[in-house]
């Protein structure tokens, strides 16, 4: 377990290291920007974390927001797929709906300890 959690603790750091902000200032690319990384399982930019990753001050608020609203039509998608599926094709999860649904969580453990994707 402790391999585990250190396993899924070192794939945060780096999907956090690696994010990359949009470089335009166009609502749509912020908005898909969002929508894209909820879709990928990642969790909500802070507004401070995006002023520390834009390093050409593009991010005002209304891109900001973009971003937000992109994100959470990503994250009402990514929460609405199977759990326990997600959990046995392997893909990581980072916690993004546990204020949605409190079972989430549970559901992917038992995907992840399930034999159901392994070949026999």
């Amino acid at each position: 377990m402790k391999t585990f959690v250190i396993g899924v603790m070192a794939l945060l750091l780096a999907a956090c290291a690696q994010t990359t902000l949009p470089t335009s200032n166009n609502v749509t690319d912020w908005q898909v920007f969002g929508k894209q990384s909820a879709l990928d399982g990642l969790r909500e930019l802070s507004e401070e974390r995006i002023a520390k990753l834009d390093d050409v001050n593009h991010a005002t608020p209304e891109l900001i927001m973009a971003y937000q609203a992109g994100y959470q039509q990503g994250k009402q998608e990514y929460c609405e797929q199977s759990t326990y599926v997600l959990g046995v094709i392997g893909r990581p999860y980072f916690g993004i709906c546990d204020d949605v649904d409190p079972f989430f969580q549970h559901d992917y453990d038992a995907g992840r300890m399930s034999s159901a994707g392994t070949p026999i």
